[in-house]
C-alpha cells in the first residue's frame, strides 16, 4: 500500500511571499538580470519576425530562469548573489543543456495551452526541472523525472503559487493599459513592469525545489548551494 506524505507545511501564499522577500532582499541583482532579458526581447520584437521573436523569447526566459535559480539558491543559503556571477552561469558547463531544457519545457507548456487543460498539469509537474538539473547534474530525461517525483502530491499548491503570481501580474498590466493605453508608452511601461514582476516569478522554481527537498528528503539548502560549486 502506498503511504502518502504528511500534509505540506507550506502553501501557495507562503511560497509567493518567500519569493517576494527573496526578490526584495536581492532586488538590484535580480532586476538587472530581468531587465537585460526584457531588453533582448524588445530588440527582437522590433525586428518584426514572429518566429525569431518566439525562439529568442523562449531562450531569454530559459536564460533568466537559469540565472535567477542560481542566484536564489545562493541567497537562500546565505550568500548574497551579484548580477555578474548570475549572468556567468550562461557560460557554465551545463548552460547549453539547461537552455535547451528550459526552452523545450516552456515550448511544450505553451503549445499545450491551446488544449486548455494540459498546462495545469504540465506546469506544476515540471516546476523544478531546471534546479534539479543544475544542482544534481542530471541529464535531460532525468531532470523531468526528478521534477515529476519531487512535485508529486504537492502540485495543486505549486499551481496555486504560479496562478497567484499570474493574477497579480495581470491586474497590474490591466491597470497600466487602462491608464496609458496600448500605444508605445503603455507597452514600454508594461515591459518594465514585467521585468519587476519577473524578480518574483523566476525564483519560484528554486524556492519550490528547496522546499520539496527539505520536506521530502531532509536536505538542506546549504548542501544544495554547495553542489553548485562542484
Amino acid at each position: 500500500m502506498t503511504t502518502l506524505p504528511p500534509p505540506a507545511t507550506w502553501t501557495a501564499f507562503s511560497i509567493l511571499e518567500r519569493s517576494y522577500l527573496l526578490a526584495r532582499d536581492n532586488f538590484a541583482a535580480f532586476i538587472t538580470i530581468t531587465l537585460i532579458s526584457a531588453a533582448v526581447s524588445v530588440v527582437v520584437d522590433v525586428l518584426g519576425v514572429p518566429l525569431l521573436a518566439m525562439i529568442v523569447n523562449l531562450l531569454a526566459g530559459a536564460a533568466t530562469t537559469i540565472c535567477l535559480t542560481w542566484g536564489s539558491l545562493q541567497a537562500m543559503a546565505g550568500r548574497a548573489p551579484a548580477w555578474e556571477p548570475m549572468l556567468r552561469q550562461l557560460q557554465g558547463p551545463l548552460a547549453g543543456r539547461l537552455l535547451a531544457l528550459g526552452a523545450f519545457q516552456w515550448l511544450l507548456i505553451g503549445v499545450s495551452a491551446f488544449l486548455v487543460v494540459p498546462p495545469f498539469f504540465l506546469l506544476p509537474m515540471w516546476a523544478v526541472t531546471i534546479p534539479a538539473m543544475m544542482v544534481e547534474r542530471l541529464d535531460f530525461g532525468a531532470a523531468f523525472q526528478r521534477s515529476v517525483d519531487l512535485t508529486r502530491y504537492r502540485r495543486m499548491a505549486i499551481l496555486g503559487a504560479f496562478a497567484l503570481w499570474a493574477v497579480i501580474f495581470l491586474v497590474g498590466a490591466t491597470l497600466i493599459f487602462a491608464l496609458l493605453g496600448h500605444g508605445g508608452l503603455g507597452r514600454l511601461v508594461t515591459i518594465i513592469y514585467g521585468a519587476f514582476a519577473g524578480t518574483v516569478l523566476y525564483p519560484l522554481p528554486a524556492i519550490l525545489y528547496v522546499q520539496l527537498r527539505e520536506e521530502k528528503e531532509g536536505a538542506t539548502v546549504q548542501r544544495m548551494a554547495s553542489a553548485l560549486d562542484a
